[in-house]
């Protein structure tokens, strides 16, 4: 049996139970913006640190090395949508009764399924770059498991499909009602407890 969620795929079979994601236009879309920007950063840094030692100015220096920061920030965010798996990123043994999780493209964990205490989903606004008078707000919903020995293991980032930025009410619930919907369906299998924190910012 399929069932689709958004761009969320869920084959159930008789022996385990796996979770798709198809990408789209907007994921690219956020990816090369995000390359673009790290590009533009690595450019910048390059020019602050050169002028700024050519010239001993520290200010000019410690502007280069901020920009620095920011690029690195940026280039591995880029990269790791660039990277990011869509085939298998969870995986329910039925028989063995563990979940395989792969949420980024270097990392994946297997745990019991007896270890999953709660199903948290979480929202996050996060300034992606701060300029001298505005700034770029990536908002979006993650979707975790907390385990009997108080661990958090993030399983998916839920984000909006959408080009044109609405409201940010209507945004926020529009991104909780689609992990909302996702918790629910892995929850006929895990039959854990569930938990919505909000949503918090982080700058960086």
């Amino acid at each position: 049996m399929r069932k689709q969620i958004d761009n969320f795929t869920i084959t159930d079979t008789a022996d385990k139970v796996v979770i798709d994601y198809d990408k789209t236009l907007k994921d690219w879309f956020d990816t090369l913006i995000t390359l673009a920007i790290g590009l533009f950063l690595s450019v910048a840094t390059y020019f602050l640190l050169q002028q700024g030692f050519k010239t001993s100015s520290y200010i000019v220096i410690a502007g280069g090395l901020v920009f620095a920061f920011q690029a690195v920030l940026q280039s591995a965010s880029g990269l790791s949508r660039l990277l990011q798996p869509t085939r298998n990123l969870l995986v329910i043994d039925k028989n063995a009764k563990t979940l395989f999780s792969k949420h980024s493209p270097f990392t994946s964990k297997t745990f019991s399924l007896d270890d999953i205490q709660t199903l948290v989903v979480s929202g996050q606004r996060e300034k992606l770059f701060v300029g001298s008078k505005n700034q770029m707000t990536r908002t979006y919903c993650i979707i975790s498991a907390k385990l009997k020995d108080k661990a958090d293991e993030r399983l998916f980032t839920i984000n909006t499909n959408r080009f044109l930025r609405p409201s940010s009410q209507k945004l926020e619930t529009e991104l909780y009602s689609k992990a909302k919907r996702l918790t629910s369906e892995l929850n006929n299998y895990l039959k854990s407890k569930y938990k919505w924190t909000g949503y918090s910012e982080a700058e960086l």
